[in-house]
């Protein structure tokens, strides 16, 4: 995974990281015409604005190099340098990443996600990741990698159609891939990594954060990412101690939706930054799916707005979904011949049946009391209510557990 690329040019790319925000078409075609090299010694140059090179880039980019714009080379060059004097060094950058199982991979590395070349300029300059095991990114493909996104505050609905949506193409060989936030990306991942026949060839989970890796965003999800490290893989494109700012989010979208030959809107408001997610998706030629909902909860708008203007298809199981993609088996597809319905039970073993038995569906009850009522231990009552969470059949509420789904 590293044997293209040297400590000098990790030292390079760790300065563009920082020195250009993600996103920038005008750093994307520099970076067509110039080597990494190159590009960092011109932005150092304080004073220099060669005329040839600007424009060569505005050719690049299709604009004109006398009109009056914001949207230029020498105006970039100026917001670049900017930040020279805020450089960190590279090694503690570096450093940093290496000691919490992380490193940079660059676009002419052997694991460089190629499909996030269809975004053109607008391709990260490089990403950062971090994973037990690094050599999964190697094994990422388009053709089989599937984002599931939507509502930060998703209902108890939305939550079990996610669940039961990752967890049928996790099974059938797919990657999910989400954002880490709360609410449909959190309950995506967990159900991806719930998934324990499925293949440790491909990355069960993929999540691509907004901020630098160096923290772990959301807090509340903290565990979760840390799981993610251990089975999966994390990437940014921006390096440790960037903030997860709103702009950086909005970026962060043309990744996922680049990283996926599928993107599924399971539930969404009506200005989700999902829809966002969803239409940069249509614009790569992706194919795009979105679950329906009631037409009562505001937590379905989103979804629904996308079906009706045709940007979405609609998706109502797994084997829908699977027909968007051609690349998986075709008996992962089809399943036996005349395979009954799905139960609440299927899958579960005996004590987490006995809790999924005796959790409420009206208020919640103490772990305590679960235990008194299954008669199971503290730590099998618990490691029972962590898988009926990630299968979206349980949810905490204060210090309690309910069921939820059917």
């Amino acid at each position: 995974m590293y044997a293209e690329h040297d400590a000098a040019a990790e030292r390079r790319y760790t300065d563009l990281s920082f020195l250009i925000e993600a996103n920038d078409h005008i750093a994307g075609a520099l970076l067509s015409l110039l080597d990494a090299g190159e590009a960092l010694e011109l932005i150092r140059r304080q004073d220099w604005y060669p005329k040839d090179l600007e424009s060569r880039v505005h050719q690049a980019l299709g604009i004109s190099t006398h009109s009056d714009h914001s949207f230029s080379f020498t105006s970039a060059l100026r917001r670049w340098r900017k930040r020279l004097p805020y450089l960190p060094a590279a090694d503690s950058q570096l450093e940093l990443m290496r000691r919490n199982n992380g490193g940079l991979i660059l676009p002419a590395d052997p694991g460089w996600p190629a499909q996030l070349n269809d975004l053109g300029f607008g391709a990260p300059i490089c990403l950062w990741w971090r994973a037990k095991n690094p050599e999964l990114l190697m094994t990422q493909d388009l053709e089989t990698s599937v984002a599931i996104v939507g509502s930060r505050d998703s209902s108890d609905y939305g939550n079990q159609a996610t669940s039961q949506l990752a967890t049928g193409l996790r099974q059938a060989g797919a990657s999910i891939i989400s954002g880490g936030a709360y609410g449909i990306d959190a309950c995506a991942h967990r159900a991806a990594l719930q998934v324990e026949e499925a293949s440790a060839e491909s990355p069960s989970t993929i999540a691509i954060l907004a901020g630098g890796l160096d923290r772990l965003y959301p807090s509340g999800n903290h565990n979760l990412l840390r799981t993610i490290i251990g089975r999966g893989l994390l990437l940014s494109e921006v390096p440790p101690g960037m903030a997860p700012t709103r702009f950086r989010f909005l970026n962060r979208n043309r990744l996922i939706a680049g990283f996926a030959q599928l993107v599924v809107v399971t539930e969404a408001r009506f200005r989700s930054g999902a829809l966002s997610t969803a239409r940069q998706a249509v614009d790569l030629g992706r194919e795009v799916a979105a679950l329906p909902g009631s037409v009562f909860s505001p937590n379905s708008v989103g979804a629904h707005r996308l079906i009706r203007a045709g940007e979405a298809g609609l998706v109502t199981n797994v084997e829908d979904a699977l027909e968007l993609l051609p690349a998986l088996s075709v008996a992962a597809r089809t399943g036996p011949a005349n395979e009954e319905p799905r139960r609440a039970t299927d899958g579960l073993n005996g004590p987490q049946n006995l809790i999924l038995d005796v959790l409420p569906r009206r208020g919640a009850k103490l772990v305590d009391e679960l235990c008194a009522l299954s008669g199971l231990p503290a730590i099998d009552t618990l490691r029972a209510l962590s898988i009926l969470e990630g299968r979206g059949q349980a949810r905490q509420e204060g210090f309690g557990w309910k069921r939820i789904g059917a």
